[in-house]
């Protein structure tokens, strides 16, 4: 293991730095446009001077029935960083209302509906209105190449699956809705 000489400690700015160089220029009506290139570290800044002069924008006020959860983009391919967004999703409690469980994503990945043999795509392992028992492997989660089947906690209809097959999932992201079924009560006739 190669020890960091004391120039290139120096070319690596600490985070701290890299901070205060954006807040103050993004504060300053001056600077349109700024890159700066460290050994290995790039970084781009572009803001509008048109909004900058404006007066600032007032708050919108956001329903208390939506939730909003601020989320930072990653960076672009070219090194730039991308700007935060702001994600209004409806809470997910309103499904334990319904009496629905919500199966979440344990690991972050990518959603796969089937399973992948031999670079084929197997029927999907299950669709919406299915009667899915505890335990049964529903979906997918891929992730660096491997694929985790996520089984069902409860018995039950599949009411709604709410991802799409391939798009990433976090930690704990919503991803089929099921309504449990209670095998030991029989309906009344």
């Amino acid at each position: 293991m190669t020890k960091p000489s004391p120039l290139n400690a120096q070319l690596v700015p600490k985070p701290s730095e890299v901070e205060a160089l954006v807040t103050e220029i993004c504060d300053s009506s001056s600077i349109a446009e700024f890159e700066l290139k460290l050994g290995g570290f790039r970084l781009y800044v572009a803001t509008n001077l048109a909004d900058n002069n404006s007066s600032p924008p007032q708050p919108q006020p956001i329903p208390a029935a939506v939730a909003a959860s601020a989320t930072t983009e990653g960076v672009d391919s070219n090194g730039s960083a991308s700007s935060t967004s702001l994600a209004i999703t409806k809470p997910t409690s309103s499904a334990a209302d319904q009496g629905l469980v919500i199966l979440q994503s344990p690991k972050v990945g990518f959603f796969r509906r089937s399973k992948t043999l031999k670079g084929k795509r197997t029927p999907s392992s299950c669709k919406e209105k299915d009667q899915v028992k505890e335990g049964q492997v529903l979906c997918y989660i891929e992730q660096l190449g491997g694929q985790f089947p996520i089984e069902s906690d409860v018995t039950g209809e599949v009411v709604k699956i709410l991802r799409e097959d391939g798009e990433p999932v976090g930690y704990n992201d919503a991803l089929i809705s099921i309504l449990p079924s209670f095998p030991g009560i029989k309906k009344l006739q």
